[in-house]
Parts: C-alpha cells; sequence; structure tokens
C-alpha cells in the first residue's frame, strides 16, 4: 500500500472519530478510556499530538522528559487540551488533515487512530463503523511486527482469522473475530467476553494482558 493510500486511510478514520464524538456531554469526555488512567477527552488530546508533532518536536520532548516516554506523553496531552472539552475536540479537528508522523511507519500511525478511537468508542458504547478491510490492512502490519505493542509476539504459534475481511495469517491454534477485535487483542487491550472464538482464543486473550511480556527468547527489537 503507498503512503498516499495509508495518509487516505488515516485521515478518513480521523474525521470518523471527530464526527462520532462531535456531540459528547461534558460527562462522557470526563469518563474513562478503556484502558490506562486517562479520559475520553485526554485519549482524543493524545490523538492530536500525534498528527501535530514534528520529528524535532517529538524528539525535544522526549529528550526533555530525559527519555520518560510516560512523562513525554503526559505533557503532550497537557499541552493538546482546551479549557473546555470542546476546545480540546476542536484543535483536533483542525489537525486531522496534517500529514505529520512523529516517529514509526504510517501503518503504525493508522493503528493508533483505531486502536486508541475504540479506547473512545466503547465506553462510551459508540459503533466503530471502521471498515474491515481498513482493520484487516492494519492487522496484517502489527501481526508482523514488535513496534510499539508486543503484537507479533502475541501472534506467535496462532493462526488469526478475521470473520468479517478476507484476511488469515499464523500456524497453529486459531483464533477467530472481527479484524478490529482481533487487532485490539494484539495491541494488549480489553475485548468482550465473546468477542474471539476458537481454540486459540484463551491463548491470546491470556497474552492480551496489559502485564504480559514474551518470554526472552522470543522478544524482537521494537
Amino acid at each position: 500500500m503507498s503512503a498516499v493510500d495509508l495518509w487516505s486511510l488515516i485521515h478518513t478514520e480521523r474525521r470518523r472519530l471527530h464526527d462520532q464524538t462531535r456531540s459528547l456531554t461534558d460527562d462522557q469526555w470526563r469518563r474513562r478510556a478503556l484502558v490506562g488512567p486517562w479520559t475520553v477527552e485526554q485519549t482524543l488530546a493524545h490523538l492530536t499530538v500525534g498528527a501535530e508533532q514534528s520529528i524535532a518536536a517529538w524528539l525535544r520532548s522526549v529528550i526533555s522528559a530525559r527519555f520518560d516516554f510516560e512523562l513525554h506523553k503526559r505533557r503532550g496531552v497537557t499541552a493538546a487540551m482546551g479549557r473546555t472539552p470542546q476546545e480540546t475536540h476542536a484543535r483536533y479537528r483542525r489537525s486531522i488533515e496534517n500529514r505529520r508522523r512523529a516517529a514509526g511507519p504510517l501503518f503504525a500511525g493508522l493503528g493508533e487512530v483505531l486502536i486508541h478511537g475504540e479506547e473512545i468508542r466503547r465506553p462510551l458504547r459508540i459503533p466503530a463503523d471502521v471498515p474491515p478491510s481498513t482493520a484487516a490492512v492494519t492487522l496484517e502490519w502489527f501481526a508482523r511486527h514488535d513496534f510499539t505493542e508486543y503484537s507479533r509476539s502475541r501472534a506467535r504459534g496462532l493462526r488469526l482469522v478475521a470473520t468479517d475481511a478476507p484476511f488469515a495469517r499464523g500456524q497453529g491454534r486459531e483464533v477467530r473475530g472481527p479484524a478490529l477485535s482481533l487487532l485490539l487483542a494484539l495491541s494488549g487491550r480489553p475485548l468482550a467476553e465473546d468477542e474471539l472464538q476458537g481454540p486459540g482464543a484463551s491463548v491470546l486473550i491470556e497474552r492480551r494482558g496489559a502485564a504480559w511480556r514474551p518470554p526472552r527468547r522470543e522478544r524482537t527489537d521494537r
């Protein structure tokens, strides 16, 4: 897939999330996101930072945080928050068409929008409406790489099969589910109890936990 095509998908998913959150109440903005300590509003601000930050700005932030990446992310979120959730949302809207990627491949950037988008949508019970084909091409990349998540390691020894897209990858015990659900599982996010099926589902669910790390012999460069 070309960079032009990937940017088109990134922009489409940014716009989708914008439209899905344009009418949230203040209470919904303050709701805890799917994982971690952030609220829905803070998670959207994090996506704004990812769309606005240049490589040079990212490096300055990381260095000033002394390579404490959690501090780096918290500072970015604080800077991207408006005085009100509506201001935060407006700033996100202005970032939608940006073509900036501070670090990492574009597929990782697309995954960031999809995964953090679900961290926002799921607690609020907003249907994702992400095309299965978009989720599947992202899943393909995450199943082959340990970049910011242990996604490749989580998939090791399993056969992943999407039930809503022509996607199947790997060998071993089969795990079936929607492409977006499989992507979330590979990135360590929680799922509903019945989202994944197959003899390998329990293995992937166990690996999905936030504290899980691959055995030393399985670790790959991130």
